[in-house]
């Protein structure tokens, strides 16, 4: 995330994570139900981190000094224990150094799911065809509305994320504030605290000095990247709310789904 200005759409999946609301469904909502699932879905998402890998080293670079979006994906990764030999093949395929030479690029569906609430989902794919089928099934199934670009994504803002959890040293009082002072400094436009973790909003480009701030704290980042950040939120009625998780349960089930976003209150 070292260009200036905003990424272009398609040159990198948001993963590498106004309100900050939890819009950005798929991988913080794993997190916070916890890491304790099945070895099914953990091979899932281990696969699709190997492929967000892959396509990061391909893009910038396979050493994540030089590559500021390869070390995010490669620090997620390791969080999801994610073995080291997995990780060092997925840069190897991207930096050339192995034998899958598919191309792999992002897409982005939008739309809306049951209830109304607007969603954008990323795909991380080498067949467009494949991944708009699989989008398109879910929102067929499960009653959404698939939308055309631009639907829904003018009600999003493309920001630079960090949650990280509070210790009692700093949970309150001076240290606190001295915080979050310096993350505004360093360029944070949102600080606030959710579900007991501190939730940092930056620019795009404001993210690796708010990142320096936290690790100068004494902190540890639960999540770091750059993510698709609900400008207003909308309830789900109580009526629709199990459609809605079923809906995103589904997409999130999806192999070339990599993120899915929602300006949904509470997901």
């Amino acid at each position: 995330m070292t260009r200036s200005g905003d990424l272009p759409l398609g040159s990198f999946v948001g993963v590498l994570y106004e309100s900050c609301g939890m819009s950005r469904h798929s991988h913080w909502a794993k997190i916070k139900r916890g890491k304790g699932a099945a070895d099914a879905q953990r091979g899932k998402e281990f696969s699709k981190l190997a492929r967000l890998i892959t396509a990061t080293a391909r893009e910038g670079g396979g050493d994540p000094a030089f590559n500021f979006k390869l070390r995010l994906v490669v620090d997620r990764a390791k969080a999801a224990a994610m073995s080291r030999d997995a990780i060092d093949r997925a840069i190897a395929r991207g930096a050339g150094g192995g034998a899958d030479g598919a191309v792999i690029e992002t897409v982005m569906y939008e739309g809306f799911a049951p209830g109304g609430a607007a969603v954008l989902i990323e795909c991380l794919t080498d067949n467009r065809n494949r991944a708009l089928g699989e989008v398109k099934a879910v929102f067929t199934k499960q009653s959404g509305t698939l939308g055309g670009e631009g639907s829904v994504r003018w009600q999003f803002a493309h920001q630079g994320v960090i949650r990280t959890t509070l210790t009692d040293a700093v949970r309150s009082g001076a240290a606190r504030d001295a915080l979050e002072l310096a993350c505004i400094e360093a360029g944070a436009e949102d600080v606030r605290e959710e579900d007991g973790a501190l939730v940092i909003c930056t620019a795009v480009t404001g993210l690796a000095k708010a990142q320096e701030v936290i690790q100068r704290a004494g902190l540890t980042m639960d999540d770091a990247g750059l993510e698709w950040v609900a400008k207003q939120h909308t309830d789900v009625a109580e009526s629709d709310r199990e459609r809605f998780e079923v809906f995103l349960s589904a997409l999130d089930d999806c192999d070339d789904v990599q993120e899915v976003y929602t300006n949904a209150r509470g997901y």
